[in-house]
Order: structure tokens, then sequence, then C-alpha cells
């Protein structure tokens, strides 16, 4: 062969090796890889074309024998339990069955440098250039210990929230089988106290005995759904607060006062203690307020022995700016908190006791710790077991001015005035109308919204100076009844109270309440305390005015 064809061949044989080299590159351009290169099937050479891989050094012969590169990388970089699975699976000849079967052989391993253990994941891949020629494999390298570690993440995060829904579901399932315990006792009560004052009617002292067992166990059961009711809306995170205009010293004596009588029926001394500094009147939620205090005195009360003691104490911590920080402390000589428990005593569902000996949903110190962060506020305890529990509340409000001068005689607001009420179910109606009348209102009632709007446009203005509507009411219900009100054009459509009384309580039937031009929305069965702090409140002309559309 002359000298000249021999210089064209090998002019050739570097054009189709950089056709090839180029061809590679091209296919794996795209791939975040760490290195590229081909196997020479028949030689079991592997030439590294291009790398980016801490795991190479510069120095690094880029052509070598396969095999006994792979098995270096292996003894050098990998754990010892991997070693010996990749030994096998990432022999050469290993990889040319698979690719002859699958067309591809792709392969995840984990390798760690010298100089410290930090894992690294890689994903190495294999398949021919040409599929017919099977003589040369493409091999390409890529990290992906970034993908791993965040589906690791991931799953993790998922098992984690599996983990704490199921926790949350065995927590609900045992919630009811509980309640379905605790409301039967009450329940019991309730139906025998009725039988056994019906056959002893003429006994007024016995039937009296009865109607307080009765409404002892009827107000177990409505703060039983009260706190189911308050626990759906400290899930959904969707609790509303309001700025209500409070005297002080009347509220918290009034939540001390029934505390008071309750700690008293156990024979626990009961004792109230008001910093003189506390401002007369501040701007809160009372009735949010009311509920917390209401839980934990309730607990005090429930886990504290027969002559134990009950301190509820108000403090002014400072004043700025119009504000007062005040801390509520509720100190009790009861059985106290184990230390295990601590860490759960404002979860939802907890309950210290397994077999609940004291009853209870344990949902009441969760929704107490919701409300005061709601207020920007933060409730905290100190316990010791077999001594007692201090719980505390830390909450800043602001100083107010009181709207109007509190009487003597409260029922005074309410005495003489009429009410004009529309209740189409015969017990609801008589249960508000005894309840209004004990407070010296005079009551219209009305049976339907249709017959409310009659009564109220047939009497002059001012007649009515309150109006209760039920929502659901045949021929008219009670949102369309106060819409008509509303538009009427008489002088006082726009400012005569109108409050609902409902059995409907989702977030939804309230807006809509209020969108009708309602003033408040209460909730059956009827809580006496509310309805009559509400009358009030509208009577003193401090509720949100909604005058409807």
């Amino acid at each position: 062969m002359s000298e000249d064809n021999v210089k064209d061949k090998e002019t050739n044989s570097g054009l189709a090796e950089n056709d090839m080299e180029r061809t590679v590159i091209e296919r794996a351009i795209h791939d975040n890889v760490d290195f590229i290169g081909y196997i020479d099937v028949k030689s079991g050479k592997i030439r590294i074309l291009r790398h980016n891989d801490t795991f190479f050094n510069d120095d690094m012969e880029l052509v070598s024998d396969y095999d006994e590169a792979i098995a270096h990388l292996i003894n050098e970089h990998m754990l010892d339990e991997d070693k010996s699975i990749c030994h096998k699976m990432l022999q050469l000849a290993n990889i040319v069955d698979t690719v002859n079967m699958f067309g591809e052989f792709t392969g995840t391993f984990k390798l760690f440098h010298e100089n410290g253990r930090a894992l690294h994941y890689k994903k190495f891949t294999l398949r021919y250039l040409d599929k017919k020629a099977k003589d040369v494999l493409i091999a390409v390298q890529t990290d992906i210990t970034e993908i791993t570690t965040e589906n690791r993440q991931m799953q993790d995060a998922m098992r984690g929230a599996l983990k704490h829904a199921e926790s949350i579901s065995r927590a609900k399932s045992q919630l009811l089988f509980q309640m379905s315990k605790e409301i039967k006792t009450p329940l019991n009560t309730i139906v025998s106290m009725t039988e056994l004052g019906k056959g002893r009617s003429e006994q007024k002292e016995y039937v009296n005995y009865c109607l307080d067992k009765i409404e002892a166990s009827s107000k177990v059961v409505l703060d039983m759904i009260e706190n189911v009711r308050a626990l759906s809306h400290v899930e959904n995170n969707d609790i509303q607060l309001n700025n209500d205009v409070v005297l002080f010293q009347p509220f918290i004596e009034t939540v001390a006062g029934k505390a008071k009588a309750d700690a008293y029926a156990k024979k626990i001394n009961f004792q109230l203690e008001v910093d003189p500094n506390v401002a007369k009147c501040f701007r809160f939620d009372a009735d949010r307020m009311r509920q917390v205090l209401k839980n934990i005195l309730n607990n005090a009360i429930k886990f504290t022995k027969r002559f134990g003691t009950i301190t509820l104490i108000v403090k002014c911590m400072a004043e700025k700016y119009g504000r007062q920080s005040l801390e509520i402390s509720i100190k009790d000589t009861g059985i106290g908190i184990e230390d295990s428990f601590k860490p759960r005593v404002f979860e939802a569902f907890s309950q210290e006791s397994e077999d609940n000996v004291y009853g209870g949903s344990g949902l009441g110190l969760a929704i107490c710790n919701h409300i005061i962060k709601k207020m920007g506020g933060i409730i905290d305890f100190d316990s010791t077991k077999g001594v007692g529990s201090t719980f505390r509340i830390n909450v800043d409000l602001d100083v107010a001015t009181s709207t109007y001068q509190l009487k003597d005689d409260e029922e005074d607001i309410c005495r003489g005035c009429r009410v004009l009420l529309a209740e189409d179910n015969e017990i609801n109606l008589e249960i508000c109308q005894q309840l209004l009348v004990a407070r010296g209102m005079d009551v219209d009632v009305a049976e339907n919204g249709q017959e409310a709007l009659s009564l109220y446009m047939s009497n002059a203005p001012g007649t009515y100076d309150l109006i209760f509507m039920d929502v659901r009411m045949p021929y008219m219900d009670g949102l369309t009844a106060t819409k008509k009100i509303r538009s009427s054009g008489k002088s006082d459509s726009k400012t005569v109270p109108i409050l609902a009384l409902t059995a409907n309580a989702r977030d939804e039937d309230i807006s809509h309440s209020f969108e009708a031009g309602m003033n408040a929305h209460l909730t059956k069965p009827i809580n006496v305390e509310d309805l009559y702090r509400c009358i009030e409140k509208a009577l003193r002309g401090e509720l949100a005015r909604h005058t409807g559309n």
C-alpha cells in the first residue's frame, strides 16, 4: 500500500473517531452528567470523553480497562454492604447481556469521597451506539443526589403526615367512643328524672329537685356539643373574634360566680382576687374569653378533691399606649399533671388517664390554646403531681370607655320591652317566650316569617324594641322576612335589632343571617346566659348594625 493511501486511511480513521465522539456527546449533551464515555465491547476498553465529577482526578487515565476501572471505583468509594452486588451488577459481561436483552442497562448506586462519608447517589446508563453493530456502548453517569434526597424528604414528610393523620383518626374514633359513653350518663339522668318528676308532680319540692338534675345534665351535654363545634372552627382556623366593650369587674365576677357555685357544690373553697390597677373597661371578645376561663375552671373543679382550694387571680402586669397586659391565673390544689403528659396538655383529644375516670372529651384546653393565640396572647401552666396546677393566660387588651352606665338592677333594661318572636316550632316557641317573659318583656308571637312581617308592618314604628327571627319557617323564611323588614321604608326599619335564633350553626349560615340584615346569630338549643347577654347588648345598641341590602 502506498504511503499516501496509509495517510488517507489514518485520516479517515481519525475523522471516524471524531464523528463517534461528537455523536456520543451530542446524545448526552442535555443530561446533567458526571461523565460521558464509550466502551469498546470487543476490547473491554472505556474511553472517557468528558467529565465533571470530583471522583475523577485530572491525572486519571481517560482510556482504561472497564472492569479494572469499575473494580477500583467499587473498592475505594462504595459502602461495604454494596460492594458484592455491585461487582456482579457492573461487570461488562452482565451489562452486555442486559443491553442485548432489554436495549439498555440502568443501575443506581451510592459513592462516598475518601475525605468524608457524605454519600452521593449515582445513575449509570449504557446503551449501544449502533443497535445493529452492537460493538460500542455509550456510558453516561448522572448525579441524582439532590433528586434522591428530595424524594426521601418527601417520602419522610408523607410518612409523617400519614402517621399524624392516622393518629388524629384514632383519636377522633376514641373521642366518638368516649363521648358516646360520656353522653349516656347525663341523658339517662334527663330521661329518668323527667319520668320521676312526672310521677310525683304534686310534690313541688321533689319536682324542683328533678328539674335541677335535668338542668345540670343538660348543661353537660351542651358543653360537649359546644366543644366539638368549637373544634371544627379550630381545625379550619376560622375562629372570628368580636371587639366587644366589656365592663371587666362584672364580667369576671359573673365567670367566678358560676365557678364558685360549682366548686361549693363539691365542697371546694373558691377565691377571686382582682388587682385594683386593672382597668374598668376593655375591648375583647367576651364570649370567647368566657369560654376559655370556663374550660380551665371546670378542669380545676373536676381535678380538685373535696376541701381543696381554687383561686382565680387577675393582675395588671403593665400598661402602655392605652393597653394593659393582664395575667389571669387559675390555681388549684388538685391532682396535678404527670411530667410525661405535660407536652400533650394542649393537644386535641388528649387525656392523661386512659380509662378517663374523670370524664370529658379532651378538647377543652386545645380550644383554649387556639383562642388565646388568636387573641395575641399565650397560655401556659405549672403543675406538680399530687400538689396542684396553675394555668396562666397572658394577653394585652385595649382599655376602653364604657358606652353605658351599669345599673344596680340589670333586668331593668329588659323590663317592659316589647319583643316580636317568630318561631314555628311549638316547643321552641314556648321555651323562648317563657325566657323572655321571665326578664319582664312583653312578647308577640308569629308562627312564620309572613306573620312576623305582617305584625311588624301593622304596628307603629318603635312598637318593637327587638325582633327574634327563626331562619327556617313555612310560607316565608326568616331571612326573607328580615330583608323585607329592612327594605320596608318604615322609620325604624334600619335600626330595630333583629336576632337570628336558629339551629343552623355553620359559618355560611351566620354570614347569610348578617347579609339578610340581622344583628346577631344565636343557635339552638338556647344558652340562656348567651340569650340574655345578647338581648342586653341589642337594647344598648352595642351590636353591629347590619342593615341588609
